[in-house]
């Protein structure tokens, strides 16, 4: 009975391990290679359940969906010799596991042709195009922080012929030739993630945008100094229109006050000729006896008359 139990247990073990050794699961997303010392046989596509003669063949699982590729940046030059840093990723796959697994055996040996055949595409088509095609992808209007600078801008715009959109789709053209016959890999998408100057051409961009706007700010300036003139000058011709007014004014009541004051004088002398003579003997005394006046007059002279003191009985002054 116990020899029995023994010999049931390592059938069990036998029978687990021969179907471990036998039976594989391929998952979904997945595709697998079987091979049979070293060299494939077969290929199996769909997920599931599967039999394989154990202990000589071998599963080799490869993915089936999309996998992503991204290349490091890369210095080269556009056909108008500027000189950048471009950075490109790519989604590609596994066509033919049969051809893949011949010719590049691992996901990672995919990656390095890649590597080689994307950044060779890449290099050779911007190579052939100028900067602004790798940049933008249409002519439409650009917006810019003032009107000066689009104006300034549209004035120097190249024209775009090829744009962006087509070179990515002739890079792609490029590194996809011969890419499923010889490796079993399909190249579904490549976009260019990142353009950029190299570092000394960088600072002359800089430099550049900023001479452009110390131009529009020497422009904002003068325009402000031609305004602040013609309000100085609208000013000015204010000013000088009230006091023209104001002169007017002052002269036309000027003008009223003395016809007053020789219409009052005039009432004044037909009423008293006498007050208005003596009046102005004092006017003529008080302009004429100023300091370090000296007058030489006889003495039958009115003014000499005027200027004795009045008799009071005592002998008269000497003159």
């Amino acid at each position: 009975m116990r020899t029995t139990l023994i010999i049931i247990i390592i059938l069990v073990v036998l029978a687990a391990i021969f179907a471990k050794a036998s039976l594989y699961v391929v998952q979904e997303g997945q595709q697998a290679v079987i091979t049979e010392f070293r060299k494939p046989v077969r290929v199996v596509t769909e997920a599931g359940l599967y039999f394989k003669k154990p202990f000589i063949q071998k599963v080799n699982r490869l993915e089936k969906r999309l996998l992503p590729w991204d290349g490091d940046p890369e210095h080269m030059q556009t056909r108008d010799k500027k000189r950048i840093f471009i950075d490109v990723w790519a989604r590609w796959r596994i066509v033919d596991p049969m051809k893949f697994f011949q010719a590049v055996r691992t996901e990672r040996g995919g990656y390095k042709i890649l590597d080689d055949l994307v950044d060779s595409a890449v290099r050779d088509v911007v190579a052939s195009n100028n900067l602004i095609e790798v940049v933008r992808s249409s002519n439409r209007a650009l917006l810019y922080e003032t009107e000066e600078l689009g104006k300034d801008a549209a004035a120097r715009q190249e024209k775009i012929t090829v744009g962006r959109a087509k070179m990515e789709a002739e890079i792609l053209q490029v590194a996809s030739a011969d890419l499923k016959e010889r490796y079993g890999m399909e190249l579904t998408v490549v976009h260019i993630k990142r353009v950029n100057y190299i570092e000394n051409v960088r600072l002359q961009v800089y430099e550049r945008m900023k001479s452009e706007r110390d131009r529009i700010s020497e422009l904002f300036i003068s325009q402000g100094k031609r305004e602040q003139n013609i309000i100085i000058g609208q000013m000015q011709e204010e000013l000088e229109g009230i006091t023209g007014e104001m002169q007017k004014r002052v002269a036309e009541i000027r003008g009223e006050a003395d016809a007053k004051v020789i219409k009052i004088t005039a009432e004044g002398y037909s009423k008293s000729p006498e007050f208005y003579e003596f009046l102005r003997s004092l006017e003529a005394y008080k302009n004429s006896l100023k300091g370090g006046t000296r007058l030489i007059l006889s003495s039958d002279n009115e003014f000499f008359k005027q200027l004795q003191v009045p008799s009071t009985g005592s002998k008269s002054p000497k003159p």
